[in-house]
C-alpha cells in the first residue's frame, strides 16, 4: 500500500461520515451514501428482468454463492452497484461500501474480465477500497473504546452492521486492540476475555439487531454497561445489559 494511504483514507472517511450526518459510534449505512451519488443498488438477481441468463445468476446466487459479492456496472456517466443477495447483511455491508471506495478515490474503472476470461485483478486498488471502506464501516476509535473493555466482536459487528470478521479485522489492523493492551498494562490491568462457549452463550441468548440504529449516546451507555459486565466476568450480565430496553 502507497505510503500516507491510511492517513488519506482516515481524512476521506472522516469527511465522509461527517457529511452524512454521522459521528464516531453511529452505523454507515453504504446506501445510504449511494443515493447522496446517485447510484443505485439492486440485487444481481434484478438483471434476470433485464436479458440477464437465470442459470448465469443462479450460479453466482447458488451453486457457486461465494465467488461474486457485488461489482460497479458503468454505462457511460452512469453507476449501478449489483450485489448478491444470498450474503449476508453484514458481508453486504462490506461489500458495498468496497465498491462505494472505488469511486471515493477515483479509482480508474476497467473491465473485470479480460481476454480468455480471466479476472483482471489490480491489487493495489483493491487493497486501498477494502481499507477505506472498514474504515468507513468502522471508524478506529469506535474500535478503540470496544478494544478497551474486551467486547465480543460479534456484539461490535451488530452496531456497526458488519461481519463479525471484519470487526475482528478492523480491531487488529487499525491497532486498537495493540493500543487498548498497551493501555489496560501501564494501569497495571488486563482486558477481559470471554471464552468462545461464553461468547456464543451470550450471542444465542441476544437479539443485536436492536443495537444496529441506537442512537450514539445510548449506544455508549450499552458499551459502559457492557464493560461493567465483562469486568465482572458475569456472562448473565452481559446478557441483560445486551437486551432491548423493552425486554429489561
Amino acid at each position: 500500500m502507497r505510503k500516507g494511504f491510511l492517513a488519506e483514507a482516515d481524512r476521506l472517511a472522516t469527511a465522509v461520515r461527517s457529511e452524512l450526518g454521522l459521528g464516531v459510534h453511529h452505523r454507515f449505512d453504504p446506501r445510504v451514501l449511494a443515493t447522496e451519488y446517485g447510484i443505485d443498488v439492486l440485487p444481481i438477481t434484478d438483471l434476470i428482468a433485464e436479458g440477464a441468463a437465470a442459470t448465469s445468476i443462479r450460479q453466482l446466487t447458488a451453486v457457486d454463492d461465494g465467488c461474486f459479492s457485488a461489482g460497479t456496472v458503468l454505462v457511460g456517466t452512469s453507476r449501478l452497484i449489483i450485489f448478491n443477495p444470498v450474503h449476508s447483511d453484514g458481508r453486504l455491508a462490506n461489500s458495498v461500501a468496497h465498491e462505494l471506495a472505488h469511486v471515493l478515490l477515483e479509482h480508474t474503472p476497467g473491465p473485470a474480465i479480460g481476454p480468455g476470461g480471466c479476472r483482471i485483478w489490480d491489487q493495489t486498488m483493491e487493497e486501498e477500497a477494502n481499507t477505506l471502506a472498514a474504515i468507513l464501516l468502522v471508524p478506529r476509535e469506535a474500535a478503540l473504546m470496544c478494544a478497551r473493555i474486551g467486547l465480543p466482536h460479534a456484539v461490535g459487528a451488530a452496531r456497526f452492521g458488519v461481519s463479525p470478521d471484519l470487526m475482528r479485522w478492523r480491531t487488529d489492523h487499525s491497532g486498537a486492540a495493540r493500543q487498548a493492551q498497551a493501555a489496560a498494562k501501564q494501569r497495571g490491568k488486563t482486558i477481559p476475555r470471554l471464552g468462545a462457549a461464553d461468547v456464543r452463550a451470550v450471542i444465542g441468548a441476544s437479539a443485536l439487531g436492536w443495537l444496529n440504529d441506537l442512537p450514539e449516546q445510548e449506544w455508549l451507555l450499552v458499551l459502559a454497561a457492557c464493560g461493567r459486565a465483562l469486568a465482572l466476568a458475569s456472562t448473565s450480565a452481559l446478557i441483560d445489559s445486551l437486551q432491548p430496553p423493552s425486554a429489561s
